[in-house]
């Protein structure tokens, strides 16, 4: 669907700009207000008093059902709590005293070890996708809200300590923090309200006075850390996946789905709430029969393209200062556009379209710098997708949505970009060959803009010297690069000119025209006109080109006054017509590796006996082998079975083979890798018949993917996986096998696979010594988990799809078992 920009009125109508006005001027103030002190706040728990409440008030990690929150009171240990830091700009936007920092008990009070008067502790509820696939129940598993206030200029806000202690959406956790990751998130979500970026702020941060293991690394080596406190306050923390878990969860919650969208409408989207049909809001879909968005008659629609372009507008602006979130899953996006919890982020410095700051990520870069717009449009269409289920929605109205993100976003990145370059008009090519070059010369990203407001228009600056006031960031480029660095800054540099041109300083194009007076003249200083244009001016279809190249044909001028005068015609062309470029959004592919489009098909067997699964595998490898097939993977489970890799290591079979019968379990030679092993039902099995040498993987690498394969999948219901372990294969929770790899490589094609533990009965391989390593239990992800599990079809694709994720394929086509058996 195409659609032209919509017509002012969405800006003035849909648009609620109040919030992100407070954002950004919190620190400003027309009148005196009363400073209050703590005891004064006034407080407002609209979010307690109008949506469901879990009947419950333990801190038990569990399945929260038909409930926006828990109520619970923070439980962090504290033992001489210090107050490290505290916002004055946020003490003002909340109208509170500073002397109140200077209380002996304020460390207590924003510890949680003591209570606030009229405040009202919660714990929100809400799931979300990480990496793509849906992980259910997630919440605030270690931050707690104290309450919300109204400020002197009915502002409501919301105070929230992380890291005060468990609550029921804690999981494994222990709901902690510590002060290095306190540190960094109080600096950096200040200083992105600085640099005019929509966030969350922060009040206060104090040290509780005990310590906290953490696993700083993740390479089993846990230190302990002193523990922190930051206070936290945002006019709501409610996200996408508030929507999304009430909406996923079947009939029964879709009516909270309703109840929550108007309870955020009523409060954070005033405007909407109170729209008419006099705002003219009404807009053709483009799709036939005259299907027509309105959004004055569907208010949730109205909201949802406001979220789409907020969302939109905040993402632009982190792509102009270089910000990467690092974990952009739906959980962590915030209904109201600001940038919110802070995990692993980071700021480019050598500009790398693929860096992420999160270690999770390298494997497929989800959420990565240049792959944040695009991230941003999934999980707007995973939101639109909740409010569709809960029908509030229409398709075109969601159609409407997703257009208005794209057409935000384009508006917003080039608007930001010119700024950021210093031009009066956005030049996509200009930009787009800028931030090629520096993605090549790995340039620090915000000290070369720095760097390039030092770049003059003067056109009598020699060709040597142009480079000069970027010197500090173009560090040892040889000659090639820099040529290519020469060539972009004459492109600036004229463009500038033109620039200036249309502000009224006309010296270039004065300049041009005295040249032009006396054009068989040697004119000593202008030498540079008689260059040949860059490559950029030839335009196919130019007015301009035919009209010198019958100059060329019908006279007798020499070839190098020609190119002079085409080089003159060129530039007064562009500053009689303003140079116009096409305007479509920045496409940060073009700065990324190329990378050629994968496809996997995948087999989905359902429960298939070991020998017909070996039979199948041995096939599709010598078609493989022929090109005959794709990159093909087989996922199944079998029932009861042993397999003994070419090592035939049979001691480790602890029972007679006579007995397996009566087990209800077979026993298998094969030629893959590894020790004995048991396949059952509950256990996810893929086997991957793939091409290494086509996907550019050896072995080690690919049984490395393998392993984080299961890692992620284990990541998605809350359980720390790892892998890589000298002389124990496969992937481990602790000290327990819950995942196994044996794989066979012929003539460069795979075979054999993983397998991994769902609810397996775990009494089978106490008759083995699993995978030849003794003395070590073997679990399974039901043990590991309290959360309520999917469907087994549900988890065995979600392993496919972090398999296809961290394997590089783009499109995966699913085949269904009795199409191929």
């Amino acid at each position: 669907m195409s659609l032209g920009s919509p017509p002012p009125a969405v800006a003035t109508a849909v648009s609620d700009d109040s919030v992100t006005d407070g954002l950004e001027n919190q620190s400003s103030s027309e009148n005196v207000r009363v400073k209050l002190k703590l005891e004064d706040l006034n407080w407002d728990h609209s979010f307690v008093r109008e949506l469901p409440s879990d009947p419950r008030t333990d801190i038990i990690s569990r399945e929260v059902l038909h409930a926006c929150y828990s109520k619970v009171s923070p439980s962090a240990e504290v033992e001489n709590p210090q107050l490290v830091v505290w916002s004055e700009s946020v003490a003002d936007i909340l109208d509170l005293d500073s002397k109140e920092f200077e209380r002996p008990d304020f460390p207590f009070l924003f510890s949680g070890a003591s209570s606030l008067k009229g405040g009202l502790s919660y714990a929100q509820c809400y799931g979300g996708h990480q990496f793509g696939m849906w992980a259910g129940q997630l919440g605030d598993g270690r931050a707690i809200t104290l309450g919300e206030l109204l400020n002197s200029k009915s502002q409501r806000w919301e105070l929230q300590l992380k890291g005060a202690g468990k609550t029921p959406y804690s999981r494994f956790a222990d709901g902690l923090a510590v002060l290095r990751s306190s540190i960094r998130e109080f600096l950096c979500s200040e200083a992105m309200h600085s640099l005019g970026i929509p966030t969350s702020r922060a009040l206060s941060l104090v040290t509780t006075g005990k310590f906290v293991s953490r696993d700083m690394f993740y390479d089993g080596n846990p230190k302990d850390e002193p523990g922190a406190i930051v206070c936290r306050v945002a006019p709501s923390f409610l996200r996408f996946g508030s929507f999304q878990i009430h909406a996923l969860r079947g009939k029964e919650d879709l009516g909270i789905v309703r109840t929550l969208a108007d309870y955020t409408i009523k409060h954070h989207f005033p405007r909407i709430e109170n729209m008419s049909k006099s705002d003219g809001l009404s807009f053709s879909t483009g799709e036939g029969n005259n299907a027509v968005v309105d959004l004055t008659s569907n208010k949730y629609a109205a909201w949802l393209v406001e979220v789409a372009e907020r969302t939109a507008s905040l993402i632009a602006r982190w792509q102009g200062v270089g910000f990467t979130h690092g974990v952009l899953n739906t959980d962590n996006m915030s209904i109201l556009g600001l940038t919110i919890d802070y995990g692993p982020f980071g700021f480019l410095d050598a500009f790398d379209p693929s860096f992420t700051p999160n270690t999770t990520d390298i494997p497929g870069r989800r959420y990565c710098f240049a792959n944040q717009p695009d991230i941003g449009s999934w999980n707007i269409g995973q939101f639109a997708s909740a409010l569709s289920t809960a029908q509030l929605i229409n398709k075109e109205e969601f159609n409407y949505a997703m257009e208005r993100y794209g057409t935000k976003l384009m508006d917003d990145y080039q608007a930001i970009m010119t700024k950021k370059v210093g031009l009066l008009k956005y030049n996509k090519e200009l930009i787009g060959e800028l931030l090629n070059n520096m993605a090549v010369d790995k340039v620090d990203y915000t000290n070369f803009f720095r760097l390039l407001s030092n770049i003059r228009t003067d056109s009598n600056v020699p060709d040597e010297e142009l480079l000069v006031p970027l010197k500090a960031a173009l560090l040892d480029i040889g000659r090639e690069r820099r040529e290519a660095w020469t060539s972009w800054v004459k492109r600036y540099r004229a463009e500038s000119a033109i620039d200036m041109a249309e502000q009224g300083d006309f010296r270039e194009v004065r300049r041009l025209l005295k040249v032009m007076e006396r054009p068989y003249d040697e004119q000593p200083g202008m030498e540079r006109y008689a260059r040949l244009p860059p490559a950029w001016a030839y335009r196919p279809g130019d007015f301009f080109f035919s009209f010198v190249i019958v100059i060329n044909e019908g006279s007798n001028m020499s070839g190098a006054f020609v190119e002079s005068l085409f080089g003159i015609v060129k530039r007064i062309e562009e500053l009689a017509v303003k140079m116009v470029h096409s305007c479509g959004f920045l496409d940060f592919s073009s700065v990324k590796r190329m990378r050629i489009p994968r496809k996997l098909e995948v087999w989905r067997l359902g429960r298939v006996s070991y020998l017909e699964a070996l039979k199948l595998q041995e096939k599709l490898a010598s078609d493989r082998k022929m090109s005959k097939i794709p990159d093909t993977l087989l996922s199944l489970q079998h029932p009861s079975t042993y397999t003994l890799g070419k090592r035939r290591t049979d001691h480790n079979l602890l029972v007679p083979e006579s007995e397996l019968k009566n087990m209800g379990a077979e026993l298998y030679y094969t030629q893959r890798g590894g020790d004995i092993t048991f396949h059952g039902p509950h256990q996810a099995i893929l086997y991957p018949i793939l091409s290494l040498r086509d996907i550019g993987l050896g072995a080690r690498k690919y049984v490395e993917n393998l392993e984080s394969t299961m890692i992620e999948l284990a990541a998605l219901y809350g359980v720390k996986a790892d892998g890589l372990r000298k002389l124990e294969t496969g992937v481990w929770v602790g000290e327990r096998k819950i995942g196994a790899i044996g794989v066979r490589i012929s003539s460069g094609i795979t075979s054999h696979g993983l397998a991994f533990n769902i609810d397996p009965d775990l009494r089978y391989y106490k008759h083995i010594v699993p995978c030849g390593i003794s003395d070590k239990e073997v679990t399974s992800l039901r043990r590991e988990t309290d959360m309520v599990l999917p469907d087994e079809q549900v988890i065995q694709d979600q392993l496919v799809s972090c398999f296809a994720r961290l394997f590089g394929y783009s499109d995966i086509i699913w085949r269904n078992g009795s199409s191929i058996l």
